[in-house]
């Protein structure tokens, strides 16, 4: 007869030996319900319409819907907090953007370590950014010739931004470092009325996304000088990428990559990246990411954390640059 010590060490092992078994069946039944994605946002914007064109698809891959859940508030750290606290069971994911790889850098403390709380799946798209000025008020057309005013008239010139430490905020100061110029930020409570603002030429300039800006370049309300990168944007073939102006360094991109708790499974892990990429692949999709001024650029893991971790040393140095800290 077994004594009972020796009983409660048999069961010990038995479960043990178990345990891999029922890690490997669940993640042979993954997805057997459906799966919500967190947009750390209010719906609407950017990252809230590649969340919602991705999730379709990739429920389509996995053969279960993807939810999209909106949770905003505090720069994105509220509903990224909450996926980080989660279950690592695939069923949580988030749709991280640029203010994930920002944050680090201008918060004193935030809610969760950025590189060890995550599995970052894969990074699924970038935008180049895009520097407009006010047509009528800003005389210059080319990166040389509104260095070269501003170089001539300091602090002259005005751009706008989203608020401080907003990845527009951080593009101006990136070029404002790379130029040796300065240039006098004006930060609004959003894009939108620091868009308005350019628009009715209260201020000269503004780093944007192109989507958002091609009517009123086609109007000649804006006149673009130059796009973030070392390429030029589809939707604007005709203006010169900074590198090509002469400021390399001025190469930042918005970005957005979909992360899950750490400690997913392994083959949750695989199922969900093979799923992401198929769910970007396909014309429908890149027409789509077209139309909306997205750029596939699909970099699954393990890359994607080499990836992020380049794109928040960049934002780091623009942000201690800037002196900017969260308001």
């Amino acid at each position: 007869m077994l004594s009972p010590l020796r009983r409660l060490c048999l069961t010990a092992c038995l479960a043990m030996a178990l345990f891999p078994l029922a890690a490997s069946a669940a993640g042979e039944d993954f997805p057997n319900r459906p799966i919500r994605m967190i947009v750390p946002y209010g719906a609407g914007g950017s990252t809230d319409l590649l969340g919602r064109m991705l999730a379709q698809r990739l429920g389509t891959a996995l053969g279960q819907q993807v939810v999209i859940e909106n949770n905003g508030g505090a720069g994105s750290t509220i509903g990224t907090s909450m996926v980080a606290r989660a279950a690592p069971d695939g069923y949580t994911l988030v749709l991280l953007d640029t203010a994930f790889a920002i944050n680090p850098s201008l918060y004193a403390k935030l809610p969760y370590n950025s590189l060890k709380d995550f599995d970052f799946l894969s990074v699924v798209a970038t935008a180049s950014g895009i520097l407009v000025v006010n047509a009528k008020r800003v005389k210059p057309r080319t990166v040389a010739e509104l260095v070269a005013q501003a170089k001539a008239n300091p602090d002259q010139l005005s751009f706008a931004s989203a608020g401080a430490g907003t990845v527009i905020h951080l593009h101006g100061e990136t070029f404002k470092t790379a130029a040796g110029i300065k240039l006098l930020h004006v930060p609004y409570k959003g894009a939108g009325p620091a868009t308005t603002d350019l628009l009715g030429g209260q201020v000269d300039m503004m780093f944007t996304l192109p989507g958002l800006v091609t009517q009123q370049v086609q109007t000649g309300v804006l006149a673009p000088i130059a796009v973030t990168g070392n390429k030029r944007s589809p939707l604007f073939p005709n203006v010169p990428s900074f590198a090509e102006a002469g400021y390399p360094n001025v190469d930042a991109v918005s970005l957005w990559v979909v992360a899950a708790p750490k400690g997913l499974p392994k083959e949750v892990h695989d199922k969900l990246v093979n799923a992401i990429v198929k769910a970007m692949d396909g014309p429908e999709m890149q027409a789509k990411l077209a139309e909306n001024a997205f750029e596939r650029n699909v970099v699954a893991a393990p890359q994607a954390n080499v990836f992020l971790e380049q794109q928040m040393a960049k934002f780091g140095a623009a942000v201690k640059a800037s002196g900017a800290t969260a308001n």
